[in-house]
């Protein structure tokens, strides 16, 4: 059981701390149980109540410093994904930002900004769909690297960004 200021990750809402457990004053009675209430922090008014029982399914731990860390450093090793084109993408896509998985969301990223600098070479437009997962998955993932690593969010952006500048825009 979780306590009152832990951090956890809970899928797509990303990094949120519990600020209480308690029986919800919405449950009708005779149907109490204990929920957290969580508080996103991604989404500053954004709060969750999570069925204590279960929840651990739907959470996990947050990345620890050294983990993030090396998803910067080897960034350039991490598998692109294999994003399919046309209507698949977007499930193909919104399944990985459900998961939220640290290295899944990291590939994700680093597909997307190539296939942007791709497009952006060829004098094409970047999709708005693959633009505003870019932006989640990078609101994310940021969000909890930079809190792991003490930091800033901006500062973490900085950095995969200057990592992703030295990688080729072709496969080899």
């Amino acid at each position: 059981m979780l306590n009152k200021g832990d951090y956890v990750v809970y899928g797509s809402h990303g990094l949120c701390t519990v600020t209480d457990i308690l029986v919800p004053p919405f449950l009708e009675r005779g149907k109490e149980k204990l929920y957290y209430m969580m508080a996103s922090v991604t989404d500053k008014n954004g709060v969750l109540y999570v069925p204590v029982e279960g929840a651990e399914d739907k959470m996990r731990d947050v990345i620890d410093a050294e983990d993030a860390k090396g998803l910067i450093e080897e960034i350039d090793e991490l598998e692109e994904m294999d994003i399919p084109f046309g209507k698949k993408a977007e499930a193909s896509i919104v399944d990985v930002v459900k998961r939220n998985c640290c290295d899944e969301m990291m590939s994700l990223v680093k597909t997307l900004h190539k296939i942007k600098a791709i497009r952006a070479a060829e004098g094409k437009k970047f999709a708005a769909m693959d633009e505003k997962y870019l932006h989640i998955s990078e609101k994310l993932l940021y969000t909890e690297m930079a809190f792991s690593l003490e930091s800033d969010y901006e500062t973490v952006a900085q950095m995969v960004m200057h990592e992703l500048e030295q990688l080729p825009l072709t496969t080899a």
